[in-house]
């Protein structure tokens, strides 16, 4: 599916790298260069061919890797490369070759298809002409000087032998060589200096990173999302809402679809995310993440808090996370935001995952449960350990008819961010799966909306009622010793009901 280069074939920097490629059946052509851990991610697992030596004039060395024949997602959309062209005709590039592994990619530009091309790769090295031409001159120079020294020597005519007196040694001729030797000796270190400047240097960067997404980029990717969110919102698609979400919040999402469905309900009204703040951090493998701050229209009292993911270098980014902090509410500054490492874990109140999992225990504990000390709760998740806690009273006075209620919460992976102030921004999905077991001898079954758009209100349960939901919470996480963990946002969502 494409022609690729090899790390280790560009390990010298400072030239200017030529690539000219024409495809042979008249069909639009990519020819572009990015680091080598873009372009693994991209062909990983597709078949293609790599290119490992070049031997000048013309003797290349190539091997096919196998793989899938598979499509990858057309080159010219992707965000990473760091020069390219596609289209038809003849597509060049001259890239300063830069230090570090990079890779030079040549395919068709539908990325579908097998490349049918003819290549041209030239290296132009700054000032080798210069560089030559000197060496040159200065050679002339040293044998037009030598030529000279030798032809300037006269025949001295022969005199008559002097008579030497006992103890005397008569004055011998002196060839004049000091300055011919300072001659070749100068001219020798100015060919070398010369020669020297136009050699490519050896690469000393032996792993490249790189901001996730740049600004641009972003932006436009919430412009897009904005325009594909509210089409998949007016006619509740799920196949279209899929092509710009994923995870946990594409879960969310299907089912409130499912329930507005069953409910009949109106459209959600268009709307957009507005002038987005963008916190990139820098990864050199996939998957990546950013983070976006954004207005909202029509909704002065929030924003939007959004986390985005690209699994691979071909896969599109989908957000995973959407979040709606009030407007008063005091963020995190996004500028400079990085990955967490082991070792910001033990700088922190608690590690990210540490605190994701100690919210599940205080969730699944309660408002007395040993954890809560840890956190400064928000108004909805109060409310929701107060509606979980007055649900259970209300059971416990029908014995007969409602058995143990649990509610289980465990913390899927989160994700996390070290913002430049020493606290760290996570971002928690927590699982919540509820059941409630029947009395002996009864029936049970869902009898109100958004339950009954999973399970309809005529089906009954023998043995327990069960319910997963899913709970979205921002985390700011304080220096160790500087505060309580913050619940910045807290929101839930059923994806399923049913029962046993």
């Amino acid at each position: 599916m494409a022609i690729a280069t090899r790390p280790d074939l560009l390990d010298q920097h400072g030239p200017t790298l030529h690539v000219d490629a024409r495809s042979s059946n008249g069909k639009p052509v990519f020819v572009g260069v990015a680091r080598d851990f873009d372009v693994a991610s991209y062909l990983k697992g597709t078949a293609h061919t790599s290119l490992v030596q070049v031997e000048y004039p013309i003797a290349l060395t190539t091997q096919d890797q196998k793989g899938s024949s598979s499509p990858l997602a057309a080159p010219d959309g992707l965000d990473w490369w760091v020069t390219k062209a596609a289209g038809a005709g003849t597509q060049s590039i001259a890239w300063p070759i830069a230090d570090g592994p990079y890779d030079v990619v040549i395919m068709s530009a539908d990325g579908k298809t097998a490349p049918d091309v003819q290549v041209k790769l030239g290296i132009e090295i700054p000032n080798a002409f210069l560089a030559s031409l000197a060496v040159l001159v200065l050679g002339l120079l040293l044998i037009a000087g030598g030529i000279f020294l030798i032809l300037g020597r006269r025949r001295r005519p022969v005199a008559p032998a002097p008579v030497v007196a006992e103890g005397y040694a008569p004055p011998q001729h002196q060839t004049p060589v000091g300055p011919l030797r300072r001659v070749v000796a100068v001219t020798a270190v100015l060919a070398l200096v010369s020669g020297c400047s136009a050699i490519p240097k050896s690469d000393t960067v032996d792993a490249l990173t790189r901001p996730a997404v740049t600004d641009d980029a972003a932006v436009a990717l919430i412009k897009h999302y904005n325009e594909i969110n509210n089409k998949a919102n007016s006619t509740r698609s799920n196949t279209l809402i899929a092509t710009v979400e994923g995870g946990a919040l594409l879960r969310q999402d299907l089912a409130d679809y499912t329930i507005d469905r069953a409910g009949k309900a109106e459209p959600i009204r268009a709307f957009t995310y507005t002038s987005p703040v963008i916190g990139a951090p820098t990864f050199g493998s996939y998957p990546m993440r950013f983070v976006s701050s954004a207005g909202i229209t029509g909704n002065k009292e929030y924003r939007h808090l959004g986390l985005w993911e690209r699994e691979t270098a071909g896969s599109p980014w989908l957000m995973t996370f959407s979040a709606g902090p009030k407007a008063t509410a005091k963020l995190p500054d996004l500028a400079g935001l990085r990955s967490v490492s082991k070792a910001d874990g033990a700088t922190l109140a608690a590690a990210p995952q540490v605190a994701a999992n100690n919210l599940a225990a205080y969730l699944t504990g309660g408002a007395k449960s040993s954890h809560a000390a840890a956190f400064t709760p928000n108004a909805d998740l109060s409310q929701l350990l107060a509606g979980i806690a007055k649900a259970k009273a209300e059971m416990a006075k029908q014995p007969a008819v409602f058995g143990k209620v649990t509610n289980a919460f465990t913390a899927e992976p989160s994700s996390a961010f070290m913002t430049k102030s020493g606290s760290a921004l996570a971002f928690v999905t927590l699982t919540d799966r509820y059941s409630v077991l029947a009395g002996a001898g009864y029936q049970l079954g869902w009898g109100q909306a958004p339950e009954t758009a999973f399970s309809p209100s005529a089906v009954k349960y023998q043995g327990a009622l069960t319910k997963t939901t899913l709970h979205d919470a921002v985390l700011v996480i304080p220096p160790k010793g500087k505060g309580k963990i913050q619940i910045l946002t807290f929101e839930s969502q059923i994806v399923d009901a049913g029962g046993y």
